[in-house]
């Protein structure tokens, strides 16, 4: 029992480490120049993961399991748009600290069956969570039924989903050379948006006493 502890302890470690190098030195770093930053051996790594591949999916289903605890944790009883907001910001952050695992999934042809199929398993728990959210938000008279419209809804998720993942793309292209607390108001406004053409009249007069969009027209 105490080998197992200890092998989970050093895998635990590489994953988090690994994610702060890939995260700084960008997810082209090979697993040999990985060993150096650590100041560990190349077979350490390969023995919990034999590529660069299952690495990413470890960071990923690490990223899963925190998202996970902070929805299980800020589950509110009854959802306003201020509660919303604030989940959907520690979402943000969360994914800035694991974006080497979101670029790399955006940036590579799945190749590995466990890429693949921890793409696949994320983004179906994706949709579920968002549409259990809309759901209640529409209980709580925020929402308009409308965005479930067989077609509508679809165009929706496309729109949310890709904003929500893809800002860590626009980050390193085009805004690399700002902090990410310059950047975070206008990209998490600009992901927010997606919601207003189904706003409720309550939902629009929760949304502008938010401070994110209080000086909105």
């Amino acid at each position: 029992m105490e080998n197992y502890s200890k092998g989970e302890s050093s895998r635990e470690e590489i994953i988090n480490k690994s994610r702060e190098i890939f995260n700084e030195y960008g997810i082209q770093t090979t697993l040999s120049n990985l060993a150096e930053l650590m100041e560990t051996t190349l077979g350490r790594i390969t023995h919990h993961f034999k590529n660069r591949d299952l690495l990413f999916v470890a960071i990923a289903e690490d990223y899963e399991k925190k998202l996970k605890e902070l929805r299980q944790n800020r589950s509110p009883g009854t959802l306003s748009i201020h509660s919303f907001i604030e989940i959907r910001s520690e979402i943000f952050d969360l994914q800035y600290n694991y974006r080497c695992a979101i670029r790399f999934i955006i940036a590579s042809i799945p190749h590995q069956k466990e890429l693949k199929s921890h793409i696949h398993d994320a983004y179906s728990n994706s949709c579920a969570s968002i549409e259990h959210t809309i759901t209640t938000l529409i209980d709580a008279g925020l929402l308009q039924q409308k965005i479930l419209r067989d077609g509508t809804f679809d165009v929706f998720l496309f729109q949310f989903t890709n904003l929500f993942t893809n800002w860590v793309i626009n980050l390193e292209l085009y805004d690399n050379d700002k902090a990410i607390q310059e950047v975070k108001p206008v990209y998490l406004k600009g992901i927010l948006s997606v919601f207003i053409p189904f706003l409720t009249h309550k939902g629009h007069d929760e949304l502008h006493q938010h401070e994110l969009f209080r000086s909105s027209d």
